[in-house]
Protein backbone atom coordinates (compact mmCIF):
# COMPACT_ATOMS: atom_id res chain seq x y z
CA UNK A 1 0.00 0.00 0.00
CA UNK A 2 1.04 3.60 -0.37
CA UNK A 3 1.57 5.08 3.09
CA UNK A 4 -0.49 8.26 3.19
CA UNK A 5 -1.39 8.13 6.89
CA UNK A 6 -3.66 10.84 8.21
CA UNK A 7 -3.04 13.81 5.95
CA UNK A 8 -6.84 13.88 5.66
CA UNK A 9 -7.12 15.69 2.33
CA UNK A 10 -10.53 17.25 1.79
CA UNK A 11 -11.61 17.09 -1.83
CA UNK A 12 -14.44 19.24 -3.11
CA UNK A 13 -13.23 19.77 -6.67
CA UNK A 14 -14.44 18.03 -9.78
CA UNK A 15 -12.32 15.03 -10.80
CA UNK A 16 -10.41 15.02 -7.51
CA UNK A 17 -8.17 18.06 -7.83
CA UNK A 18 -7.65 21.51 -9.20
CA UNK A 19 -3.95 22.14 -8.89
CA UNK A 20 -3.79 25.83 -9.29
CA UNK A 21 -7.17 27.24 -8.31
CA UNK A 22 -7.72 27.89 -12.00
CA UNK A 23 -10.98 28.72 -13.68
CA UNK A 24 -11.06 25.63 -15.88
CA UNK A 25 -14.53 25.24 -17.31
CA UNK A 26 -14.87 21.64 -18.47
CA UNK A 27 -17.73 20.56 -20.64
CA UNK A 28 -20.53 19.70 -18.21
CA UNK A 29 -22.63 16.65 -19.09
CA UNK A 30 -24.43 13.94 -17.18
CA UNK A 31 -21.84 11.44 -18.39
CA UNK A 32 -18.50 11.70 -20.11
CA UNK A 33 -17.58 9.82 -23.27
CA UNK A 34 -13.98 8.89 -24.05
CA UNK A 35 -13.83 11.76 -26.53
CA UNK A 36 -14.83 14.51 -24.09
CA UNK A 37 -11.42 14.76 -22.39
CA UNK A 38 -9.74 15.43 -25.73
CA UNK A 39 -12.11 18.10 -27.09
CA UNK A 40 -10.27 21.09 -25.62
CA UNK A 41 -7.11 22.09 -23.83
CA UNK A 42 -9.15 22.92 -20.74
CA UNK A 43 -10.70 19.48 -20.60
CA UNK A 44 -7.31 17.91 -21.22
CA UNK A 45 -5.72 19.85 -18.37
CA UNK A 46 -8.47 18.75 -16.04
CA UNK A 47 -7.72 15.14 -16.98
CA UNK A 48 -4.00 15.69 -16.40
CA UNK A 49 -4.75 17.17 -12.99
CA UNK A 50 -6.06 13.81 -11.80
CA UNK A 51 -2.48 12.49 -11.93
CA UNK A 52 -1.01 15.13 -9.63
CA UNK A 53 -2.03 13.40 -6.37
CA UNK A 54 0.99 11.16 -7.06
CA UNK A 55 3.14 14.04 -5.77
CA UNK A 56 0.57 15.38 -3.30
CA UNK A 57 -0.37 14.49 0.24
CA UNK A 58 0.78 17.03 2.80
CA UNK A 59 3.12 15.34 5.25
CA UNK A 60 3.33 12.07 3.29
CA UNK A 61 6.95 11.68 4.38
CA UNK A 62 6.08 11.53 8.07
CA UNK A 63 4.86 7.93 7.85
CA UNK A 64 8.03 6.70 6.14
CA UNK A 65 10.28 8.58 8.55
CA UNK A 66 8.37 6.96 11.45
CA UNK A 67 9.43 3.54 10.18
CA UNK A 68 13.05 4.73 10.38
CA UNK A 69 14.87 6.24 13.36
CA UNK A 70 13.99 9.95 13.34
CA UNK A 71 10.27 9.84 14.16
CA UNK A 72 8.22 7.69 16.49
CA UNK A 73 4.46 7.18 16.41
CA UNK A 74 3.23 7.68 19.96
CA UNK A 75 0.62 4.91 20.03
CA UNK A 76 2.25 1.45 20.27
CA UNK A 77 -0.41 -0.03 18.00
CA UNK A 78 0.26 2.35 15.10
CA UNK A 79 1.24 0.46 11.96
CA UNK A 80 4.56 2.31 11.63
CA UNK A 81 5.61 1.04 15.08
CA UNK A 82 4.50 -2.47 14.24
CA UNK A 83 6.51 -2.37 11.01
CA UNK A 84 9.61 -0.99 12.74
CA UNK A 85 9.42 -3.52 15.59
CA UNK A 86 8.62 -6.51 13.40
CA UNK A 87 5.09 -7.11 14.67
CA UNK A 88 4.03 -6.60 11.07
CA UNK A 89 6.50 -8.48 8.92
CA UNK A 90 7.17 -8.39 5.20
CA UNK A 91 5.91 -11.41 3.27
CA UNK A 92 4.69 -12.00 -0.29
CA UNK A 93 1.17 -12.04 1.16
CA UNK A 94 1.62 -8.88 3.22
CA UNK A 95 3.97 -6.11 2.21
CA UNK A 96 3.13 -3.04 4.31
CA UNK A 97 5.33 -0.61 2.37
CA UNK A 98 5.83 -1.95 -1.14
CA UNK A 99 4.10 -0.15 -4.01
CA UNK A 100 3.36 -2.98 -6.47
CA UNK A 101 -0.45 -2.83 -6.44
CA UNK A 102 -1.00 0.91 -6.54
CA UNK A 103 1.94 1.47 -8.89
CA UNK A 104 0.58 -0.73 -11.66
CA UNK A 105 -2.84 0.89 -11.37
CA UNK A 106 -1.12 4.20 -12.11
CA UNK A 107 0.99 2.69 -14.91
CA UNK A 108 -2.19 1.57 -16.60
CA UNK A 109 -3.78 5.01 -16.11
CA UNK A 110 -0.73 6.68 -17.66
CA UNK A 111 -0.71 4.29 -20.62
CA UNK A 112 -4.44 4.78 -21.17
CA UNK A 113 -3.93 8.53 -21.23
CA UNK A 114 -1.03 8.32 -23.69
CA UNK A 115 -3.01 5.95 -25.91
CA UNK A 116 -6.00 8.29 -25.89
CA UNK A 117 -3.80 11.31 -26.57
CA UNK A 118 -2.27 9.58 -29.59
CA UNK A 119 -5.71 8.73 -30.98
CA UNK A 120 -7.09 12.26 -30.56
CA UNK A 121 -4.21 14.43 -31.74
CA UNK A 122 -6.24 16.22 -34.36
CA UNK A 123 -8.18 18.15 -31.72
CA UNK A 124 -5.13 19.72 -30.10
CA UNK A 125 -2.07 21.76 -31.06
CA UNK A 126 1.37 20.16 -31.20
CA UNK A 127 2.56 22.29 -28.26
CA UNK A 128 -0.38 21.23 -26.08
CA UNK A 129 0.16 17.58 -27.00
CA UNK A 130 3.86 17.68 -26.12
CA UNK A 131 3.26 19.35 -22.76
CA UNK A 132 0.52 16.86 -21.92
CA UNK A 133 2.67 13.92 -22.95
CA UNK A 134 5.61 15.30 -20.97
CA UNK A 135 3.58 15.52 -17.79
CA UNK A 136 2.11 12.02 -18.02
CA UNK A 137 5.40 10.41 -19.00
CA UNK A 138 6.93 12.11 -15.95
CA UNK A 139 4.31 10.47 -13.74
CA UNK A 140 4.89 7.09 -15.37
CA UNK A 141 8.65 7.47 -14.86
CA UNK A 142 8.05 8.40 -11.22
CA UNK A 143 5.90 5.30 -10.67
CA UNK A 144 8.60 3.14 -12.22
CA UNK A 145 11.14 4.83 -9.97
CA UNK A 146 9.04 3.73 -6.97
CA UNK A 147 8.91 0.19 -8.36
CA UNK A 148 12.66 0.15 -9.03
CA UNK A 149 13.35 1.53 -5.54
CA UNK A 150 11.12 -1.06 -3.86
CA UNK A 151 11.93 -4.13 -5.97
CA UNK A 152 15.46 -3.51 -7.15
CA UNK A 153 14.53 -2.63 -10.72
CA UNK A 154 13.54 -6.14 -11.77
CA UNK A 155 9.87 -5.43 -12.43
CA UNK A 156 7.33 -5.79 -15.21
CA UNK A 157 7.98 -3.05 -17.74
CA UNK A 158 4.86 -1.90 -19.58
CA UNK A 159 5.66 0.92 -21.99
CA UNK A 160 2.18 0.85 -23.53
CA UNK A 161 -1.14 -0.84 -22.99
CA UNK A 162 -0.37 -4.58 -22.95
CA UNK A 163 -1.60 -6.94 -25.64
CA UNK A 164 -0.29 -10.10 -23.96
CA UNK A 165 -1.81 -11.53 -20.79
CA UNK A 166 1.41 -12.56 -19.05
CA UNK A 167 4.68 -10.70 -18.56
CA UNK A 168 8.10 -11.56 -17.14
CA UNK A 169 10.29 -9.30 -15.06
CA UNK A 170 12.82 -7.10 -16.84
CA UNK A 171 16.48 -6.72 -15.95
CA UNK A 172 17.21 -3.86 -13.50
CA UNK A 173 19.18 -1.89 -16.10
CA UNK A 174 16.20 -1.99 -18.48
CA UNK A 175 14.00 -0.33 -15.88
CA UNK A 176 16.54 2.32 -14.91
CA UNK A 177 17.24 3.03 -18.60
CA UNK A 178 13.53 3.48 -19.24
CA UNK A 179 13.20 5.92 -16.32
CA UNK A 180 16.18 7.95 -17.55
CA UNK A 181 14.94 8.02 -21.16
CA UNK A 182 11.43 9.06 -20.12
CA UNK A 183 12.70 11.90 -17.96
CA UNK A 184 15.06 13.06 -20.71
CA UNK A 185 12.05 13.34 -23.00
CA UNK A 186 10.11 15.24 -20.34
CA UNK A 187 12.99 17.66 -19.82
CA UNK A 188 13.08 18.30 -23.57
CA UNK A 189 9.37 19.12 -23.99
CA UNK A 190 8.32 20.66 -20.67
CA UNK A 191 8.81 24.42 -20.21
CA UNK A 192 11.36 25.84 -17.81
CA UNK A 193 8.51 27.91 -16.39
CA UNK A 194 4.82 28.06 -17.23
CA UNK A 195 3.70 31.51 -18.37
CA UNK A 196 0.06 31.44 -17.31
CA UNK A 197 -0.71 31.99 -13.63
CA UNK A 198 -3.31 29.24 -13.85
CA UNK A 199 -0.55 26.76 -14.68
CA UNK A 200 1.46 27.42 -11.54
CA UNK A 201 2.57 24.16 -9.98
CA UNK A 202 2.69 22.12 -13.18
CA UNK A 203 5.72 19.99 -13.93
CA UNK A 204 8.68 21.71 -15.57
CA UNK A 205 12.03 20.98 -17.18
CA UNK A 206 13.61 21.37 -13.72
CA UNK A 207 11.16 18.84 -12.28
CA UNK A 208 12.13 16.26 -14.90
CA UNK A 209 15.86 16.83 -14.42
CA UNK A 210 15.50 16.79 -10.63
CA UNK A 211 13.57 13.55 -10.72
CA UNK A 212 16.19 12.04 -13.00
CA UNK A 213 18.90 13.11 -10.55
CA UNK A 214 17.04 11.40 -7.70
CA UNK A 215 16.42 8.23 -9.71
CA UNK A 216 19.99 7.93 -10.93
CA UNK A 217 21.27 8.41 -7.37
CA UNK A 218 19.22 5.39 -6.31
CA UNK A 219 20.49 3.49 -9.35
CA UNK A 220 24.06 4.33 -8.30
CA UNK A 221 24.69 5.86 -11.69
CA UNK A 222 26.76 8.64 -10.21
CA UNK A 223 27.70 10.51 -13.39
CA UNK A 224 24.12 10.57 -14.65
CA UNK A 225 22.91 11.75 -11.25
CA UNK A 226 25.45 14.56 -10.96
CA UNK A 227 24.89 15.63 -14.58
CA UNK A 228 21.13 15.86 -14.06
CA UNK A 229 21.55 17.75 -10.79
CA UNK A 230 24.02 20.14 -12.40
CA UNK A 231 21.56 20.73 -15.24
CA UNK A 232 18.97 21.82 -12.66
CA UNK A 233 21.51 24.15 -11.08
CA UNK A 234 22.47 25.60 -14.46
CA UNK A 235 18.86 26.56 -15.25
CA UNK A 236 19.38 29.48 -12.85
CA UNK A 237 15.72 29.26 -11.89
CA UNK A 238 16.04 27.89 -8.36
CA UNK A 239 17.85 29.03 -5.23
CA UNK A 240 17.83 28.28 -1.53
CA UNK A 241 15.41 30.25 0.62
CA UNK A 242 17.24 32.69 2.87
CA UNK A 243 15.72 31.15 5.99
CA UNK A 244 15.14 27.43 6.48
CA UNK A 245 12.00 27.93 8.58
CA UNK A 246 10.38 30.05 5.86
CA UNK A 247 10.48 27.26 3.27
CA UNK A 248 7.47 25.53 4.75
CA UNK A 249 5.30 28.61 5.32
CA UNK A 250 4.29 29.32 1.72
CA UNK A 251 0.71 28.93 0.55
CA UNK A 252 -0.80 29.43 -2.89
CA UNK A 253 -3.26 32.01 -1.61
CA UNK A 254 -0.53 34.46 -0.55
CA UNK A 255 0.74 34.79 -4.12
CA UNK A 256 4.41 34.27 -3.22
CA UNK A 257 6.69 31.96 -5.21
CA UNK A 258 9.14 29.81 -3.27
CA UNK A 259 12.53 29.98 -5.05
CA UNK A 260 13.46 26.57 -3.63
CA UNK A 261 10.42 24.71 -4.97
CA UNK A 262 11.11 22.35 -7.87
CA UNK A 263 8.07 20.09 -7.55
CA UNK A 264 5.19 21.16 -5.36
CA UNK A 265 1.53 20.49 -4.67
CA UNK A 266 -0.55 23.51 -3.73
CA UNK A 267 -3.57 23.55 -1.46
CA UNK A 268 -6.19 26.28 -1.44
CA UNK A 269 -8.87 26.45 1.24
CA UNK A 270 -11.79 25.77 1.07
CA UNK A 271 -11.58 23.81 -2.20
CA UNK A 272 -8.66 21.64 -1.21
CA UNK A 273 -7.10 21.24 2.23
CA UNK A 274 -5.60 18.78 4.68
CA UNK A 275 -5.88 17.88 8.38
CA UNK A 276 -2.20 17.27 9.13
CA UNK A 277 -1.98 19.65 12.10
CA UNK A 278 -5.11 18.19 13.71
CA UNK A 279 -3.52 14.75 13.98
CA UNK A 280 0.06 15.71 14.85
CA UNK A 281 0.02 18.94 16.90
CA UNK A 282 0.74 18.74 20.67
CA UNK A 283 -2.07 18.27 23.23
CA UNK A 284 -1.59 21.89 24.32
CA UNK A 285 -2.78 22.84 20.83
CA UNK A 286 -5.70 20.39 21.15
CA UNK A 287 -4.04 18.15 18.60
CA UNK A 288 -3.92 14.36 18.65
CA UNK A 289 -0.13 14.25 19.07
CA UNK A 290 0.31 11.09 17.03
CA UNK A 291 4.01 11.44 16.19
CA UNK A 292 7.19 12.68 17.88
CA UNK A 293 10.80 13.24 16.79
CA UNK A 294 13.29 10.92 18.49
CA UNK A 295 16.37 11.83 20.46
CA UNK A 296 18.29 10.05 17.68
CA UNK A 297 17.42 13.01 15.47
CA UNK A 298 17.49 15.75 18.11
CA UNK A 299 21.02 14.88 19.27
CA UNK A 300 22.20 15.01 15.65
CA UNK A 301 21.55 18.76 15.43
CA UNK A 302 24.88 20.50 15.93
CA UNK A 303 25.71 23.55 17.98
CA UNK A 304 25.74 26.94 16.25
CA UNK A 305 29.53 26.83 15.98
CA UNK A 306 29.39 23.52 14.10
CA UNK A 307 30.53 21.37 17.01
CA UNK A 308 28.64 18.22 17.96
CA UNK A 309 26.03 18.19 20.69
CA UNK A 310 26.88 15.74 23.46
CA UNK A 311 24.78 14.76 26.48
CA UNK A 312 28.04 13.83 28.24
CA UNK A 313 29.15 17.46 28.03
CA UNK A 314 27.98 19.02 31.33
CA UNK A 315 27.39 22.38 29.66
CA UNK A 316 25.22 20.83 26.96
CA UNK A 317 23.37 18.58 29.38
CA UNK A 318 22.46 21.48 31.67
CA UNK A 319 20.85 23.47 28.82
CA UNK A 320 20.38 20.99 25.99
CA UNK A 321 18.26 23.24 23.80
CA UNK A 322 20.39 26.37 23.87
CA UNK A 323 22.92 27.34 21.22
CA UNK A 324 21.83 24.77 18.62
CA UNK A 325 21.86 25.31 14.88
CA UNK A 326 19.00 27.16 13.14
CA UNK A 327 17.36 24.07 11.65
CA UNK A 328 16.83 22.63 15.12
CA UNK A 329 14.63 25.55 16.13
CA UNK A 330 12.74 25.42 12.83
CA UNK A 331 12.10 21.69 13.05
CA UNK A 332 11.67 20.65 16.69
CA UNK A 333 9.29 21.66 19.49
CA UNK A 334 11.16 21.00 22.72
CA UNK A 335 10.49 21.65 26.39
CA UNK A 336 10.61 25.44 26.87
CA UNK A 337 10.13 26.33 23.20
CA UNK A 338 8.00 29.37 22.50
CA UNK A 339 5.06 28.34 20.34
CA UNK A 340 1.89 30.20 19.37
CA UNK A 341 2.14 32.55 22.33
CA UNK A 342 2.78 29.85 24.92
CA UNK A 343 5.60 27.68 26.25
CA UNK A 344 5.85 24.02 25.26
CA UNK A 345 5.80 21.72 28.30
CA UNK A 346 6.97 18.19 27.55
CA UNK A 347 7.98 17.35 31.11
CA UNK A 348 5.96 14.81 33.07
CA UNK A 349 2.75 16.52 34.13
CA UNK A 350 3.19 19.40 31.65
CA UNK A 351 0.36 20.50 29.39
CA UNK A 352 2.04 18.77 26.45
CA UNK A 353 2.91 15.85 28.64
CA UNK A 354 5.10 12.86 28.51
CA UNK A 355 3.71 9.33 28.51
CA UNK A 356 3.95 5.97 26.81
CA UNK A 357 0.77 4.74 25.20
CA UNK A 358 -0.41 7.49 22.85
CA UNK A 359 -2.06 10.88 23.02
CA UNK A 360 1.13 12.63 24.04
CA UNK A 361 4.84 12.50 23.29
CA UNK A 362 6.81 9.39 24.24
CA UNK A 363 10.10 11.02 23.20
CA UNK A 364 9.96 14.43 24.87
CA UNK A 365 9.56 16.28 21.57
CA UNK A 366 7.06 17.31 18.92
CA UNK A 367 7.47 18.36 15.32
CA UNK A 368 7.50 22.04 14.42
CA UNK A 369 8.41 21.82 10.76
CA UNK A 370 5.35 21.44 8.50
CA UNK A 371 2.89 22.85 11.07
CA UNK A 372 0.95 26.02 10.31
CA UNK A 373 1.97 28.38 13.10
CA UNK A 374 -0.76 30.89 12.22
CA UNK A 375 -3.54 28.56 13.39
CA UNK A 376 -4.74 29.37 16.90
CA UNK A 377 -6.30 25.96 17.46
CA UNK A 378 -7.04 26.74 21.12
CA UNK A 379 -9.66 29.24 19.97
CA UNK A 380 -10.37 28.36 16.34
CA UNK A 381 -9.95 24.59 16.16
CA UNK A 382 -8.25 23.21 13.07
CA UNK A 383 -9.46 24.53 9.71
CA UNK A 384 -8.39 22.63 6.61
CA UNK A 385 -4.68 23.35 6.08
CA UNK A 386 -3.35 24.97 2.93
CA UNK A 387 0.44 25.18 3.19
CA UNK A 388 2.25 24.02 0.06
CA UNK A 389 3.62 20.48 -0.01
CA UNK A 390 7.13 20.17 -1.48
CA UNK A 391 7.85 16.95 -3.31
CA UNK A 392 11.31 18.18 -4.32
CA UNK A 393 13.31 21.18 -3.17
CA UNK A 394 16.50 22.73 -4.51
CA UNK A 395 18.30 21.66 -1.33
CA UNK A 396 17.70 18.02 -2.27
CA UNK A 397 19.23 18.61 -5.70
CA UNK A 398 22.34 20.07 -4.05
CA UNK A 399 22.51 17.04 -1.76
CA UNK A 400 22.15 14.68 -4.72
CA UNK A 401 24.92 16.53 -6.53
CA UNK A 402 27.15 16.42 -3.44
CA UNK A 403 26.68 12.68 -2.98
CA UNK A 404 27.09 11.78 -6.64
CA UNK A 405 30.23 13.90 -6.98
CA UNK A 406 31.69 12.44 -3.80
CA UNK A 407 31.14 8.93 -5.14
CA UNK A 408 33.11 9.96 -8.23
CA UNK A 409 35.91 11.32 -6.10
CA UNK A 410 35.21 15.00 -6.81
CA UNK A 411 35.33 16.03 -3.17
CA UNK A 412 35.83 19.79 -3.63
CA UNK A 413 32.72 20.13 -5.78
CA UNK A 414 30.82 17.89 -3.39
CA UNK A 415 31.72 19.96 -0.34
CA UNK A 416 30.95 23.22 -2.15
CA UNK A 417 27.36 22.06 -2.68
CA UNK A 418 27.11 20.80 0.88
CA UNK A 419 28.41 24.06 2.34
CA UNK A 420 25.78 26.07 0.43
CA UNK A 421 23.15 24.24 2.44
CA UNK A 422 25.05 24.75 5.68
CA UNK A 423 25.42 28.48 5.04
CA UNK A 424 21.65 28.73 4.77
CA UNK A 425 21.42 26.77 8.02
CA UNK A 426 23.34 29.57 9.75
CA UNK A 427 26.85 28.11 9.83
CA UNK A 428 29.58 30.65 9.14
CA UNK A 429 31.71 30.16 6.00
CA UNK A 430 34.62 30.08 8.44
CA UNK A 431 33.19 26.73 9.59
CA UNK A 432 32.94 25.24 6.09
CA UNK A 433 33.34 21.47 5.93
CA UNK A 434 36.76 20.48 4.61
CA UNK A 435 38.01 16.96 3.99
CA UNK A 436 40.20 14.96 1.64
CA UNK A 437 38.66 11.67 2.73
CA UNK A 438 35.92 10.23 0.53
CA UNK A 439 34.47 8.19 3.38
CA UNK A 440 34.38 11.24 5.65
CA UNK A 441 32.67 13.37 3.00
CA UNK A 442 30.06 10.65 2.47
CA UNK A 443 29.46 10.60 6.22
CA UNK A 444 28.99 14.38 6.24
CA UNK A 445 26.49 14.11 3.39
CA UNK A 446 24.52 11.45 5.23
CA UNK A 447 24.34 13.68 8.28
CA UNK A 448 23.13 16.62 6.23
CA UNK A 449 20.42 14.57 4.52
CA UNK A 450 19.17 13.38 7.90
CA UNK A 451 18.88 16.96 9.19
CA UNK A 452 17.94 18.96 6.09
CA UNK A 453 15.29 16.53 4.81
CA UNK A 454 13.80 15.49 8.16
CA UNK A 455 10.08 14.57 7.96
CA UNK A 456 10.13 14.67 4.15
CA UNK A 457 10.20 10.89 3.74
CA UNK A 458 13.81 10.23 2.69
CA UNK A 459 15.37 8.66 5.77
CA UNK A 460 14.10 5.06 5.47
CA UNK A 461 15.02 4.88 1.79
CA UNK A 462 18.41 6.52 2.37
CA UNK A 463 19.38 3.98 5.03
CA UNK A 464 18.21 1.19 2.75
CA UNK A 465 20.10 2.33 -0.36
CA UNK A 466 23.25 3.03 1.69
CA UNK A 467 23.01 -0.56 2.98
CA UNK A 468 22.92 0.87 6.50
CA UNK A 469 19.36 -0.11 7.44
CA UNK A 470 20.49 -3.37 8.98
CA UNK A 471 22.88 -1.46 11.24
CA UNK A 472 20.57 1.40 12.19
CA UNK A 473 17.18 -0.31 12.14
CA UNK A 474 17.87 -3.87 13.28
CA UNK A 475 18.42 -4.97 16.87
CA UNK A 476 18.29 -1.34 18.02
CA UNK A 477 15.81 0.92 19.76
CA UNK A 478 14.92 4.56 19.33
CA UNK A 479 15.68 6.94 22.17
CA UNK A 480 13.54 9.57 23.84
CA UNK A 481 14.17 12.06 26.63
CA UNK A 482 12.06 11.83 29.76
CA UNK A 483 11.98 15.21 31.47
CA UNK A 484 11.01 15.83 35.08
CA UNK A 485 10.56 19.26 36.64
CA UNK A 486 12.21 19.96 40.00
CA UNK A 487 10.68 22.12 42.74
CA UNK A 488 13.10 24.94 41.95
CA UNK A 489 11.93 25.02 38.33
CA UNK A 490 14.98 23.25 36.90
CA UNK A 491 14.73 20.05 34.87
CA UNK A 492 16.22 16.59 34.85
CA UNK A 493 16.77 14.88 31.50
CA UNK A 494 16.88 11.10 31.22
CA UNK A 495 17.44 9.23 27.96
CA UNK A 496 15.03 6.31 27.71
CA UNK A 497 14.09 3.51 25.32
CA UNK A 498 10.96 4.82 23.60
CA UNK A 499 10.25 1.46 21.94
CA UNK A 500 8.86 0.01 25.18
CA UNK A 501 11.91 -2.16 25.68
CA UNK A 502 11.59 -3.83 22.28
CA UNK A 503 14.17 -4.10 19.53
CA UNK A 504 13.67 -3.03 15.95
CA UNK A 505 13.67 -5.51 13.08
CA UNK A 506 15.16 -5.07 9.63
CA UNK A 507 16.20 -8.25 7.81
CA UNK A 508 18.72 -8.32 4.92
CA UNK A 509 16.04 -9.36 2.43
CA UNK A 510 14.07 -6.19 3.18
CA UNK A 511 16.49 -4.44 0.81
CA UNK A 512 14.21 -5.78 -1.91
CA UNK A 513 10.54 -6.22 -1.15
CA UNK A 514 8.71 -9.39 -2.26
CA UNK A 515 6.49 -9.51 -5.31
CA UNK A 516 2.90 -9.97 -4.07
CA UNK A 517 1.58 -13.52 -4.16
CA UNK A 518 -1.47 -12.26 -6.06
CA UNK A 519 0.80 -11.20 -8.95
CA UNK A 520 2.64 -14.53 -8.98
CA UNK A 521 -0.67 -16.43 -9.11
CA UNK A 522 -2.20 -14.46 -11.96
CA UNK A 523 1.00 -14.07 -13.96
CA UNK A 524 2.92 -17.38 -14.27
CA UNK A 525 5.74 -15.68 -16.18
CA UNK A 526 6.54 -13.46 -13.19
CA UNK A 527 8.94 -15.29 -10.89
CA UNK A 528 9.39 -14.48 -7.21
CA UNK A 529 12.80 -13.27 -6.02
CA UNK A 530 14.97 -16.09 -4.66
CA UNK A 531 15.17 -14.65 -1.15
CA UNK A 532 11.37 -14.61 -0.88
CA UNK A 533 10.64 -18.11 -2.25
Amino acid sequence: MKMLLKTGVYLFTFLLISLVSCDIEPELTDSYSDETAWKSEKNLNLYINTFYPLIGGYGDGVGMDATADILKMNAPTDSENQIALGTISFTPDNDPIGCWSWAYSWVRSCNEFLDGLNKNKTNLSEEVIKKAEGQIRFFRAYVYFCLARDYGGSVILLKELPTEKYHSRCQPDECWNFIAEELDYCAAVLPTTWKAADDRGRLTKGAALGMKARAMLYAKRWKEASDAAKAVMDLNVYSLCDNYADIFKYRRSDGRVNPESIIEFGYIYPDLGYSFDYFYCPPGDKGYAEVSPTENLVSAYQMQDGSEFDWNNPEHAANPYEGREDRFYATILYNGAQWKGRTIETFEGGIDGYAVGGGTTCTGYYMRKLFDETIDSQKEGFPAGELTHYFMRYAEVLLIYAEAMAEQGHLTESLNALNQIRHRAGFSPKKDLISESKSEVKSLIRHERMIELAFEGHRYWDLRRWDMAQIVLNGTNCVGTKITKNKDGSFNYEQVNCDNGKKRVYLPKYNRFPIPTSEIRKNPECEQFDEWK
